[in-house]
């Protein structure tokens, strides 16, 4: 009976409609204690080497934000006469919505990064102009919000200022509350400028 719970479970879980896993990364961790994720900055720029001179040292640093892991689950207690009246499929039923329940779980928790906006290592929150990487002025979705939005990624600084000209990062993803969906898809589908009076 456990192998054929842990089937619908996983089942379950695989059958859940989540995005997350779109644009986040995995990662391990081996105990509960509060971790740090670091990563590297830039290499800085190549110099040019005349010849017969010697090459150059370069330093790089770092940064990270701190991890932790946490248990989240929930038991569903069944008994021995439930499992021979089950005239609902409920042994197979139930373990495949705990499936779908713990990947509902995993999106509302990666979201609420996002919308809680909370601070980082640095003590800045996460959306804020000290990050660059909001808006000049708050605006509803269109052609020029959307290109200020990518002009503003593409000048993104990295922390020890070595890309002068900015990071040339490109959006993959765009991630929009569901209400506001139909508009993203049309937004990035469209051939042109369907907020203009007369599209061109």
């Amino acid at each position: 009976l456990a192998n054929v719970a842990n089937k619908s479970m996983l089942e379950g879980y695989g059958e859940a409609e989540e995005t997350f896993h779109r644009w986040t990364a995995k990662g391990v961790l081996v105990d509960f204690k509060p971790q740090k994720r670091v990563d590297l900055n830039l290499f800085p720029s190549l110099e040019e080497v005349p010849e017969g001179a010697e090459y150059k040292s370069g330093t790089m640093g770092n940064r990270g934000e701190t991890i932790q892991l946490a248990t989240y689950g929930k038991a569903f207690p069944i008994t021995r006469q439930a499992i021979i009246n089950d005239d609902l499929n409920a042994f197979t039923r139930v373990p495949q919505l705990m499936g779908r329940a713990a990947k509902r779980t995993i999106g509302n928790l990666v979201y609420a990064v996002l919308t809680a906006n909370a601070a980082m290592s640095d003590s800045v929150q996460l959306f804020h102009a000290d990050h660059k990487n909001l808006a000049a002025v708050a605006a509803a979705m269109s052609v020029a919000s959307l290109d200020a939005a990518r002009s503003a990624m593409a000048r993104q600084v990295d922390p020890d200022s070595i890309a002068t000209g900015g990071l040339n990062i490109r959006p993959k993803y765009l991630l929009v509350p569901v209400g506001l969906g139909g508009l993203a898809r049309t937004m990035m589908s469209a051939e042109k400028d369907p907020g203009a009076s007369s599209p061109k």
